[in-house]
């Protein structure tokens, strides 16, 4: 180790200035002043160069410096590369800054390199322990490229010339699809490739390829869904349990899908959505439209790391469904609206940056928050579900100017990830209108190019009745209403037209004996909430609602 130097850099941003330099070396003898000259001696003897970042970063200002010394700059490593390659179970694996106490503390170059040194050391003893056949995969690969040449001409490893192809194909036999064409992506794509046979190889359910990964090879996303996320026709080791859809409900402790007048319309859907078609559902309310996009996500979320971002106006509805699944043991949804506090949102946008989320639920307006924007383009989006996808039309009960904005959102989120291959989409609605149908359809062929395959129920809601009373004042309502809860005895939501209403309606009802809240779309969230959750467990047994009080 006393061949190399590790180096780290301080440059003022505007006038790109040197502030500070701090190396150390293995036999560790230390540099830190702001002085080339005085650096330059100290580099005398090294033959490679180490730093985190130190290709596009460090070699930018003392680049010319060092090739003044006996030091080829080719021999420069770059621990910020090699990271993703040999902890992807811990993509970020960031410098562990300790010695900084606070936050607005100043970096200090010399204890960065001390780290970096100390990075180095631990990314050396991953490669050693690495499964031989995966270090031929990697070395093949990565041989002639500089962000990792310089790495295996430290470390002295070399291999011989062998036809990667069957090495990747010897490993990750039954981890990915048979018919993927290796050919041609190591040829054009090594280090992509690289990298995602890294993460498949970690077989770590909650890894996931860093945001930054994904900004400067932006390959990696559509190499990855070649290899994992792409059932072939003729099937294959691979495929064939992957996308196994009844394996999928097995999750959901369910043996087989729901039918409507006796067609499999859920189970096709859920293979169109498992093939990476774009789908429109019909189904009625309380039909299983939620199995029906929550199989494929958690699928896509171990098969290619993805998410599966779920748009709805529905706060309540989107809390219900991520604790129905935790009560089913499934923890990898997540939502962000309203109703959390600061902590609880925190938690989520952690969650879905760390990959241990591959279901994020969110409304139309959250689309126009750049918060939410830098997240998803941190992610591998693998779809994007629109409940409610009557809201799309001016012929819909419920239409909403905020879905016109979601096409715009997509193709601007395709646009900056340069993705080749579009995202494609679910929509679920329970109103059958073929103006409707065709809105929506129309929509998304317009913005995206995408044509929604239809899967429509004409199944009828025979477990749900209707009943008109008709009653003169307030009073005779107030009276009947009364009157339909102690005949029922059973969970019940009454909706009045205003919010004021909705206070004086549950203050009334709790002074004549009954135990009864109000819910809101004005409500305070913290109160929302509470009272939502109170009603789920039974605590209350009456909501008095406003018919608005659902949207965000």
């Amino acid at each position: 180790m006393n061949s190399i130097a590790f180096i780290d850099t301080e440059i003022e941003p505007k006038s790109l200035k040197i502030l500070d330099i701090g190396a150390v070396k293995g036999d560790g003898s230390s540099f830190h002043s702001a002085s080339v000259v005085d650096f330059l001696t100290f580099l005398k003897g090294a033959k490679f160069i180490c730093g985190h970042n130190i290709l596009n970063h460090d070699l930018k200002y003392i680049g010319r410096a060092i090739d003044r010394t006996e030091l080829n700059p080719s021999n420069a490593i770059d621990t910020l590369f090699l990271s993703p390659l040999l902890f992807p179970s811990r993509p970020y694996h960031p410098l562990n800054k300790d010695y900084k106490l606070q936050f607005d503390e100043s970096n200090s170059p010399l204890n960065d390199a001390i780290i970096t040194k100390e990075l180095l050391d631990e990314e050396i003893a991953e490669f050693k322990q690495t499964d031989e056949i995966l270090k031929q995969i990697f070395y093949l690969l990565l041989k002639d490229k500089k962000e990792f040449h310089a790495f295996f001409r430290f470390i002295e490893y070399t291999s011989a010339e062998m036809h990667v192809e069957n090495l990747i194909r010897q490993k990750f036999k039954s981890e990915i699809c048979e018919h993927a064409e290796l050919t041609r992506i190591f040829s054009e794509y090594p280090i992509e490739l690289a990298y995602c046979l890294a993460l498949i190889n970690a077989n770590s359910q909650y890894s996931i390829t860093p945001p930054w990964v994904l900004k400067n090879y932006r390959e990696v996303e559509r190499i990855m869904f070649r290899l994992r996320n792409k059932p072939c026709i003729s099937g294959c080791l691979y495929c064939d349990k992957a996308f196994d859809i009844y394996l999928g409900l097995k999750r959901f402790k369910h043996v087989s899908y729901r039918t409507y007048a006796g067609e499999p319309l859920q189970e096709n859907a859920v293979k169109a959505a498992v093939d990476n078609k774009s789908i429109l559902a019909v189904f009625p309310t309380g039909g299983g439209k939620s199995i029906t996009f929550q199989v494929p996500a958690l699928m896509a979320g171990k098969s290619a790391k993805g998410l599966t971002v779920v748009i709805s106006p529905l706060q309540s509805l989107m809390k219900d469904q991520v604790d129905n699944l935790e009560n089913n043991d499934i923890t990898e949804a997540v939502t962000i609206n309203g109703l959390l506090d600061p902590i609880e949102r925190a938690k989520s946008l952690e969650r879905v940056e760390d990959g241990s989320a591959s279901i994020l639920y969110i409304s139309p307006e959250s689309l126009r928050s750049r918060t939410i924007e830098r997240l998803l383009l941190g992610r591998k989006i693998v779809r994007f579900v629109i409940d409610e996808a009557h809201c799309f039309s001016s012929w819909g009960q419920d239409f909403r100017v905020d879905y016109l904005y979601i096409g715009d959102f997509i193709k601007s989120l395709q646009e900056k990830k340069n993705l080749d291959d579009r995202i494609p989409v679910s929509c679920f609605t329970a109103t059958a209108k073929q103006k409707v149908i065709e809105d929506i359809r129309d929509y998304f062929r317009e913005k995206l190019s995408l044509d929604l395959e239809l899967f429509t129920s004409k199944a009828s809601r025979t477990n749900l009745q209707y009943k008109v009373f008709p009653k003169g004042d307030e009073e005779e309502k107030y009276l009947a209403a009364r009157d339909l809860i102690e005949e029922k005895n059973c969970p019940t939501i009454i909706y009045v037209s205003r919010t004021r209403k909705a206070y004086l309606l549950a203050e009334r009802l709790t002074k004549d004996g009954f135990n009864a809240k109000p819910y809101h779309g004005k409500m305070d969230s913290k109160e929302k909430s509470a009272n939502q959750d109170a009603f789920i467990k039974g605590e209350i047994p009456i909501m008095v609602a406003t018919w608005h009080s659902e949207w965000v």
